[in-house]
């Protein structure tokens, strides 16, 4: 009996090891290598209906540095309750790609509509543990791996996103914006793919 307890006991720790490797305790998402592990296999099995959204905050820095580092998590959560919300019908995935950066890998995006209703919550002020609220904006990019090159990989779709929104942040003043249309980017998806080899 006590060997039973002793290793399901063992058992139960490495679960509990395992599931916090595989977490992002301040976001509360998975981990980026879990995420990547699923839209890898989106992108297997149906890369045509795979689309990555990359969300970068703005000037969030100045949150942790008015309102501190749990302000500053609290900020994160939310990003990734409505970044979930936003896309809810669409199999999304979130993760915390680093920092102050998310990532949504989705399903048959409508960009122009899921975006708008990004744009709608993310408007709304992050209530912090104080009791203040802030407004925090966002710079976005969006790549679907049905506008890409038959064959393109993780890296490339994570590639593509990732320039959109350090595109709109240097253009836009990190405002968010609905994303072209795929035949309006067909330029920069084919500069984007050219510039990675």
């Amino acid at each position: 009996m006590q060997a039973w307890q002793d290793y399901t006991a063992d058992l139960e720790g490495e679960l509990a090891r395992a599931s916090a490797r595989a977490w992002d305790t301040v976001a509360e998402v998975p981990v980026r290598a879990v995420w990547e592990s699923i839209l890898d296999a989106r992108l297997t099995a149906e890369a045509a209906r795979t689309a990555v959204v990359w969300v970068d905050l703005d000037d969030f820095k100045r949150v942790n540095d008015r309102h501190g580092h749990l302000a500053g998590d609290a900020v994160l959560r939310a990003v990734a309750r409505r970044l979930e919300e936003a896309f809810g019908d669409r199999s999304p995935v979130v993760t915390r790609l680093g920092g102050d950066e998310f990532g949504v890998v989705t399903r048959d995006l409508d960009a122009e509509r899921d975006l708008a209703g990004f744009v709608a919550l993310m408007a709304e002020p992050i209530v912090l543990p104080h009791g203040r609220s802030v407004r925090v904006t966002a710079s976005v990019g969006v790549a679907s791996a049905a506008e890409l090159p038959p064959g393109a990989s993780r890296e490339d779709v994570l590639r593509l996103a990732d320039a959109g929104a350090y595109a709109q942040k240097a253009s836009r003043g990190g405002e968010i914006r609905s994303a072209p249309s795929p035949r309006a980017r067909e330029h920069d998806v084919v500069t984007a793919m050219e510039a990675a080899r």
